[in-house]
């Protein structure tokens, strides 16, 4: 073993999966130098992790990568809803969710929609536009480090030729899984009940299963029968498949126990035909459990996805809260580094991040009850929380120093759907046309506050315009109406000022992140001021 020296970079991220390749991808469409660290040698080739929410599908839009990781989930492009039966060929048959959207227009809400992409093919996506604004380094694993005032110290190794160097980074950021070493290292507690249940996922190959499923396809089939209860998972609608089989540790089931012709008996008695061709390709344990970290940040080190939060698959929250993790960080790191805002402004990614991963842990737990996980117990994730799937996704709001006017005595979730431009909600989507191209509000959110303003906004344009620069902070100013003066025009059923809770000569401010920072009602004779004040508030410069 050899050491190589001292390397240095604004930001190290601990781990490779779907949240470190986000977080890399974000802090690189904001020009942040940054290096990744992954123990392994290359992406997951396990098919899992498949849903990504609308909110998710938003962001890899504005990245840049919505159209990316649609061709990579083509073969589930047609899939939707939750299907219960007792087997497939049996006799009972219903549909717990048939519509993951709950029967709405997406397109009059979002710029995107739901996506099944399982996590071996997204994963090869986030690392090919990774490594266009990061240095990505596969097979490298962190070995210990230490913080101080002036920022963190960071031993690694390279597992291919055991060389050890230093990496002197300003911030870290932990995304290495639900057994976090840099979270233990920290002695961060977690609170929550725990485990909630085990599967061993099987892969297989079946030719002759796509005739038993039926003609609608779906997203999961759960399977009641007792000899073969499961979740069962298409990977292309022909010849490839996932099957969950409940796995009972406590009472002392081993994972050898859980051989290819248990498993493909399973699978048959699942499908209610004996003699149906299966052939195992691959199997891997997992765990669902309901945790969140007790902190997300120590000094100069941040959690973020599982090492931060655990809940269970059901609703596709895991993944989507993780990525949306690391987009709320990462604009605010990219802050902090530029000099726009100050330190204070990353204490506020606990206090937005952490209640969503506490209310959104709970529905999840909650959506296992009502699907009836394999392995799960009804009883115990019942709660009273109605919201479905899209208010969930989309209606989470922030309550921090980063948002002004907000209502923090509101739910973080509300109990129906509803986007309305409040402080702390993600700004609603309107379809523009800018320049002659149809573009989504929410395309505007990413590199700069964005400040949106009615057909007589002159005066808060030259707001934004002198409060950038007061501030030294990029503000781009839009003004919305249907004329030579206006920078959008909505499309004619468009009310601009209904759809953001405003009149027509208020304003909104949007963070870089897609979320209302503040929103003026009216028009203000000292506009120019009070946007600047708004911003410094905002930015924590205070």
């Amino acid at each position: 073993m050899s050491g190589r020296g001292v390397e240095s970079v604004p930001v190290l991220i601990v781990g490779g999966s779907l949240v470190g390749l986000s977080t890399s991808v974000f802090l690189g469409r904001l020009g942040i130098e940054h290096m990744l660290v992954e123990r392994h040698a290359e992406t997951s080739t396990h098919p899992r992790g498949r849903g990504n929410n609308v909110r998710t599908m938003e962001i890899f839009r504005t990245a840049g990568l919505e159209q990316s990781v649609r061709e990579a989930a083509f073969a589930l492009a047609g899939n939707d809803g939750v299907l219960q039966v007792d087997t497939l060929t049996g006799g009972q048959r219903r549909w717990i969710i048939e519509d993951i959207s709950a029967g709405m227009d997406v397109s009059r809400i979002s710029s995107s929609n739901w996506c099944l992409c399982s996590q071996n093919d997204l994963e090869p996506v986030l690392l090919g536009r990774a490594r266009r604004g990061g240095d990505i380094r596969f097979g490298t694993e962190l070995l210990s480090f230490t913080q101080d005032e002036g920022g963190v110290q960071a031993q690694v190794i390279s597992r291919e030729t055991g060389e050890t160097y230093t990496v002197n980074a300003d911030f870290l950021v932990a995304a290495d899984g639900p057994r976090s070493p840099v979270r233990t290292h920290l002695g961060i507690g977690q609170s929550g009940p725990g485990a909630l249940f085990h599967n061993i996922s099987v892969t297989f190959r079946s030719k002759a299963l796509k005739e038993y499923v039926g003609p609608k396809r779906f997203i999961v089939c759960y399977i009641t029968d007792p000899q073969g209860e499961s979740a069962l998972l298409p990977v292309d609608n022909e010849e490839r498949w996932v099957a969950h089989i409940p796995w009972f540790p406590d009472r002392g089931e081993s994972l050898e126990d859980f051989g290819n012709e248990r498993c493909a008996a399973h699978i048959r008695a699942a499908v209610g035909v004996p003699d149906v061709d299966v052939e195992i390709t691959g199997k891997a344990p997992w765990h669902a459990a309901k945790r969140v970290a007790d902190s997300y940040r120590q000094g100069r080190v941040f959690l973020a996805g599982d090492s931060a939060h655990e809940m269970p698959p059901t609703g596709a929250f895991g993944s989507n809260t993780g990525i949306q993790d690391a987009h709320n960080l990462a604009w605010k790191l990219a802050a902090v580094l530029r000099g726009w805002a100050g330190p204070q402004l990353l204490d506020t990614y606990e206090c937005e991040r952490r209640p969503v991963a506490v209310t959104t842990s709970t529905r999840a737990s909650q959506q296992a009850a009502e699907e009836e996980h394999p392995g799960f117990s009804p009883a115990a994730g019942r709660n009273d929380n109605p919201a479905d799937l899209m208010t969930v996704a989309l209606c989470y709001r922030y309550a921090s120093n980063a948002v002004v006017g907000d209502s923090p005595q509101l739910p973080v979730v509300p109990e129906a759907f509803r986007l309305g431009g409040e402080p702390g909600t993600r700004a609603p989507h309107m379809w523009v046309r800018r320049d002659g191209a149809r573009i989504s509000t929410l395309d505007l959110y990413e590199r700069s506050f964005v400040l949106l303003a009615g057909p007589a906004g002159q005066e808060w344009r030259r707001a934004a315009e002198q409060a950038s620069r007061n501030l030294g902070v990029p503000v781009e100013a839009y003004l919305v109406g249907d004329g030579p003066d206006h920078d959008l025009t909505p499309e004619p059923d468009a009310d601009w000022a209904a759809l953001h809770g405003t009149a027509e000569d208020g304003a909104v401010l949007v963070r870089p992140d897609g979320f209302v920072a503040w929103r003026a009602h009216t028009g203000m004779p000292s506009a120019d001021g009070a946007l600047t004040n708004v911003l410094r508030t905002v930015l924590c410069r205070d």
